[in-house]
């Protein structure tokens, strides 16, 4: 007796504990089609959604903690963000959301930024990977958070 277990197209017979040996083959044909459905899920160089504090009137590029992607691997990038901004003593509150897009030719990071709203920050991308920012000045400013996701594109070996 076995179990019948379906990933993607392929379906696989899965042992039943306690069943004589011989299934070798189908169980590691099974383990490594899980491993190749999970890594369209999550590659090893995304960023999950993760968040910063970012600082009111920052006018010389600064980086964004944690949101950062290895040269050394990604040729792509994919990133989602949410920036909320409030001040007047908390009175009022600014949010933008949107894309950053990006790809590294082996020397050059450039990236586009495609958004909701105007937060009053500005991000780029140095040619090292990190995602940086500028901020306006707000009178009266409480906080400012982004939070973010990445998925990435990489060089395969």
């Amino acid at each position: 007796m076995s179990t019948t277990v379906i990933i993607g197209n392929k379906t696989f017979e899965i042992p039943d504990p306690g069943e004589k040996p011989g299934w070798g083959e189908d169980t590691t044909d099974y383990l490594i089609a899980i491993a190749e459905a999970l890594s369209t899920v999550q590659g090893p160089n995304d960023i999950l959604q993760s968040s910063a504090t970012l600082a009111n009137n920052v006018s010389s590029p600064t980086a964004v903690a944690g949101f950062s992607f290895s040269t050394a691997d990604v040729l792509a990038i994919n990133c989602e963000f949410f920036v909320t901004r409030v001040f007047d003593s908390g009175s009022s509150v600014i949010t933008e959301s949107g894309n950053i897009i990006g790809s590294f030719d082996g020397s050059v990071f450039t990236v586009s930024v495609d958004s909701e709203g105007d937060s009053g920050v500005t991000f780029d991308i140095t040619n090292t990977g990190q995602i940086t920012y500028v901020s306006s000045d707000l009178t009266n400013h409480v906080s400012s958070t982004i939070v973010f996701k990445g998925a990435t594109i990489d060089q395969t070996s």
